[in-house]
């Protein structure tokens, strides 16, 4: 019997480190795809220490710059014959219009077509395993606001609008990776972990309003363990999720934006241009 290999992005933080210290408990091999190295090799001793008989490979992918990925992609192709199970997890908020090295809007580069792209390369491998099972987490800020072309060329910056963007875009992912490739056995989950107060928010908010923020959203915001727990209970039961919009634990149907099937179908044709991909 092989042995069973959990891939994750943003393993380093929030709920992403969360869910991998409890996910280790049941993978041979942890892929620890992150951008800070020296974060990734402390949480890679952090696991050792909690269990020293697993694997742990720690992976230099900056989801922002495409050439940092397509490298990532190859180290694991080259180090590996299959992944059971890929946790899309990293995302990012910035509150200025910031570009990445390829000339995106940084939101939409990092949480989407950073993922797109490493997913694309990565299928193989996943379909190659027992499990075949990915996972993405998105969020309910998909239901702000629809995608509109030109899709990559924003002519106005909003950072909360290029969010709820980027989120839409991953939730559109997931549908398009269970509508192609469920009857191969792929099982795919699309996630709203909830409202957590993590990192990601400091970027995007005033300092003078951050700690406001974050006490008022303290009452109301699910912990980190409860966010890693939705990766975790995906995880764990992929036949319950599969093909399902999960939040916080609840399969829900997608509203809004989210089942409008004619602009997914434009915009992952969209995006299949601007990566240069025949397919996902």
């Amino acid at each position: 019997m092989s042995k069973s290999i959990l891939a994750i992005t943003g393993p380093t933080s929030g709920i992403g480190r969360e869910a991998v210290k409890i996910l280790a408990q049941s993978f041979d091999c942890i892929l620890l795809l992150n951008r800070n190295m020296d974060k990734g090799e402390k949480l890679k001793q952090d696991l050792l220490e909690a269990q020293s008989d697993i694997q742990v490979d720690v992976i230099k992918c900056e989801l922002s710059d495409f050439s940092s990925v397509q490298s990532a992609a190859e180290q694991i192709k080259e180090r590996y014959t299959h992944i059971d199970c890929l946790i899309n997890n990293a995302g990012i908020m910035t509150k200025t219009k910031k570009e990445s090295p390829d000339g995106f809007e940084l939101m939409m580069a990092t949480n989407f077509l950073g993922h797109f792209l490493l997913t694309h390369e990565l299928l193989p491998l996943v379909l190659n395993s027992q499990r075949k099972q990915v996972i993405v987490v998105t969020s309910n800020a998909y239901k702000a606001t629809p995608l509109t072309p030109p899709f990559f060329q924003p002519k106005r910056f909003s950072s909360m609008k290029a969010y709820s963007q980027s989120k839409l875009a991953t939730l559109y992912l997931a549908q398009e990776l269970h509508e192609r490739y469920a009857k191969e056995g792929l099982k795919t989950t699309a996630i709203h972990p909830g409202l957590i107060a993590t990192n990601i928010f400091k970027e995007s908010i005033p300092p003078k309003i951050e700690h406001l923020m974050f006490r008022l959203l303290k009452p109301i915001a699910s912990t980190l363990e409860e966010g890693a727990l939705t990766i975790v209970s995906a995880v764990d039961d992929p036949d319950t999720y599969a093909g399902v919009f999960s939040d916080k634990g609840t399969v829900k149907p997608v509203q809004r934006h989210g089942s409008d099937f004619e602009t997914r179908r434009q915009f992952i044709d969209a995006t299949l241009k601007e990566l240069t991909l025949p397919a996902l």
